[in-house]
């Protein structure tokens, strides 16, 4: 079901009951919340963002510009009081991708208002040295400009009831800890197969989902704090040497198991009601 949004969630023993914008209204065995780092899905189930969003104190902004700046292969990037300006090669050669961060102690500025977001990125990127103005030229006429608080989820628990969250949603590691994107395909991996070893018994599914997940979010999410810690602190007190840290390093790496499955349901044919996906913020 695409183009339309969750507006009532309401379960009991046997299923959620799900109210959507459009005027739609029906019966699953399982909701699965998808939607990101702003997740209304979390906020409607869970409780409002402020108790689970953790921001980092960095904004990131990105977009595709035409590449008249001699870009091949290369990445460059430009720093100055905390700030930065950058450039990347994307798969066409004909464009480059723009990058900027901020420091900002909050951020109030609505993720869907991309306007107010675009005069932000300009009042904190002026006087800033190198190609900023060039690169700047092109923020009005970009067809996929993108700019958010760099920000984590830490919840106690990812699921209540038949309703869990996955991903972002539910865990976002920032994207100072260059994990988000294997976190989330690792986490739906055992979200699908923790649930149809459990016979999809959404309890026993989802809790033994978190088991194996937890520890690797966390090393991620403390590698992502550390990233933003080092930039910040031009000698951060961080021994790379210590165990503690190599350590640290082999869990964000290699520390979940991905079980076969073998003998389990295909998700195709779950014993009960279908699972939706919210995936529209």
């Amino acid at each position: 079901m695409f183009g339309d949004r969750i507006a009532e969630l309401t379960q009991d023993a046997d299923g959620v009951d799900v109210v959507f914008e459009g005027g739609d209204r029906r019966r699953f065995g399982l909701v699965v919340g998808a939607d990101g780092l702003h997740s209304s899905l979390r906020a409607m189930v869970f409780g409002p963002h402020e108790r689970f969003v953790r921001h980092l104190g960095l904004v990131l902004a990105f977009y595709s510009v035409p590449n008249e700046f001699g870009l091949d292969r290369w990445l460059i990037d430009f720093q100055e009081s905390g700030r930065s300006a950058g450039l990347r090669p994307i798969p066409d050669p004909t464009r480059a991708m723009a990058m900027f961060s901020f420091p900002a102690d909050d951020f109030e500025v609505d993720y869907r208002d991309v306007a107010a977001q675009k005069r932000l990125l300009r009042e904190r990127m002026t006087g800033l040295g190198w190609r900023t103005p060039d690169i700047l030229a092109h923020l009005d006429e970009t067809p996929d400009f993108y700019l958010d608080q760099v920000a984590q989820v830490v919840m106690d628990r990812w699921s209540s009831g038949r309703v869990g969250l996955l991903g972002d949603a539910a865990f976002s590691s920032s994207p100072m800890s260059g994990a988000g994107t294997g976190l989330a395909l690792v986490g739906a991996y055992l979200l699908a197969g923790e649930l149809a070893a459990a016979g999809w018994d959404p309890e026993a599914g989802f809790a033994a989902y978190e088991a194996r997940m937890r520890s690797f979010v966390e090393a991620n999410q403390e590698i992502g704090r550390l990233h933003v810690r080092s930039r910040d602190v031009p000698e951060p007190d961080i021994d790379y040497e210590s165990e503690w840290f190599t350590d640290l390093i082999q869990r964000a790496i290699n520390g979940v198991e991905l079980p076969d499955y073998a003998g389990v349901p295909d998700s195709g044919a779950p014993a009960g009601p279908p699972i939706i996906l919210s995936a529209k913020p």
